[in-house]
């Protein structure tokens, strides 16, 4: 058992170290170290936090980056639970006032727990609980989203009475599906409070279906599922390889797709990119709609922080704001973290939101990566010379699959990395207008997503493109 142990912390010191090397040191600090290793299986990795706001933060703020780090150490993908030490919670109660109240208060809280399994299968509630800002009226729209958006309010004002059953939404990480999925829940419930919205995530419902066989509660786990309405399910790409739990939500959704019911899927690939996935779950998911998100635009990504700048009530230098959307090309999520860790710095350091401050907290976020402004003959130059082309063919009118194919690459890349107007780059490159570059971009992103051959060939040119600018 001792052998064991050690094993474990072992492997839990890799996994500090594994997350040391991908985080500020600011932010390992105080949020990363505190925790603890409590135990791991075959399926799951427990972690405790001193506290549960310290939870709740590493939750919201830091949960995708474990999840890696735990991938890279452990060899595979465990669900990861998060939990607040009883012990640092014992010592709270205690310190908080007299023995016999913190006794009662702490057997308060174990009964409660041991309960927790009964509740969970009688409070349908539970699983109905959305953010309240992941709404519509909160969600950017732009040429990278719109077609996914426009299929979940159709979903959403119509759940089981569409074409668009089961609504399958696919894109990477941080770019808005559990947003549209949560507002499709809520647009819902507002034209229905009686409709039975189930909100869950794919290893939430793995846990659940464990947590039954355990308990001999596989009829109550299958009641809960099979009475929704409307069935919300986030990242199904963590079902890979979960073959008992793919058989149960197999016949969950087979259920409830009989019956009407509407179902939601997002994934971070697409459904035939899902390996370890039955064949059966891939047919049924492609039986309905699949659409993607994209990362964002420059104009879409201003839009972002000006919609969250509203929200927050804050004032945004617009210098700031270009600066930000420039500079972090990704994901919504590193976005608007950006813009939070600027707001933050600012306060904690009493100073303004300046233009400066920003590239301070921009240069710490992307560590290595500079903040530099790449211009479109820097792009140009390493894509002619990766794709063997010349300036003057890029700039004719002519359709030779190989330039046409460079073209569109500089006008990918021109957006991307210098966050350019559409019409900046179609000046550039020959006078196309905004709608040439506009379907430029789609169409090699889209490539980027679906060839990994074709994404190494980018990663080359940005590698190139990053020596050239040095």
């Amino acid at each position: 058992m001792d052998k064991v142990q050690s094993a474990l912390e072992k492997k839990w010191d890799d996994l500090l170290n594994n997350l040391q090397r991908k985080m500020p040191s600011h932010s390992y600090t105080s949020w990363v170290l505190p925790l603890n290793i409590v135990d791991c299986n075959d399926f799951s990795i427990r972690i405790s936090a001193p506290s549960r706001f310290h939870s709740e933060y590493i939750e919201m703020h830091f949960k995708d980056l474990i999840r890696s780090g735990v991938r890279d150490i452990f060899g595979k993908d465990l669900t990861l639970q998060i939990i607040t030490d009883q012990n640092t919670r014992k010592t709270e109660i205690l310190e908080s006032g007299s023995s016999h109240i913190s006794d009662r208060i702490l057997q308060k809280e174990e009964h409660a727990e041991k309960e927790n399994f009964q509740q969970t299968y009688y409070v349908e509630d539970r699983y109905s609980q959305l953010n309240s800002r992941y709404t519509f009226e909160t969600f950017v729209e732009g040429p990278h989203n719109q077609f996914a958006k426009v299929a979940s309010r159709a979903v959403s004002e119509a759940p089981g009475n569409t074409a668009f059953n089961p609504l399958l939404i696919y894109g990477g990480t941080g770019l808005g599906k559990t947003h549209l999925l949560q507002a499709i829940g809520h647009y819902a419930r507002m034209q229905n409070p009686n409709r039975r919205v189930i909100y869950v995530s794919s290893e939430k419902f793995m846990i659940d279906f464990i947590t039954a066989i355990r308990n001999n509660r596989l009829n109550e786990f299958g009641n809960l599922y099979r009475k929704a309405d409307l069935l919300l399910v986030d990242d199904i790409q963590f079902l890979e390889s979960r073959e008992g739990t793919q058989e149960q939500f197999f016949h969950t959704f087979n259920d409830l797709y009989q019956r009407g019911k509407q179902i939601v899927i997002t994934s971070d690939r697409t459904p035939k990119e899902l390996k370890g996935v039955e064949e059966r779950l891939i047919s049924r998911f492609l039986s309905g709609l699949t659409v993607d998100i994209q990362p964002p635009d420059f104009e879409s990504r201003i839009a972002i922080l000006q919609k969250k700048a509203t929200i927050d009530q804050l004032t945004i230098p617009p210098e700031v704001i270009e600066f930000v959307a420039q500079n972090i090309t990704t994901n919504v999520r590193e976005l608007e973290g950006a813009m939070t860790r600027i707001f933050a710095y600012s306060s904690l350091a009493h100073t303004d939101v300046t233009i400066n401050l920003a590239k301070k907290v921009i240069k710490d976020m992307l560590g290595v990566r500079k903040t530099r402004h790449i211009s479109i003959d820097i792009i140009q130059a390493a894509v002619s010379e990766f794709y063997k082309v010349t300036e003057n063919e890029l700039m004719s009118k002519g359709r030779k699959k190989e330039v046409a194919l460079a073209r569109q690459v500089i006008m990918f890349l021109s957006r991307e990395i210098s966050g350019m107007s559409l019409k900046t780059i179609g000046l550039r490159l020959g006078r196309r207008d905004h709608t040439t570059v506009m379907h430029a971009c789609n169409v090699i992103g889209r490539k980027i997503r679906e060839n990994k051959s074709f994404a190494k060939e980018i990663d080359a040119i940005k590698h190139q493109i990053d020596l050239a600018s040095s």
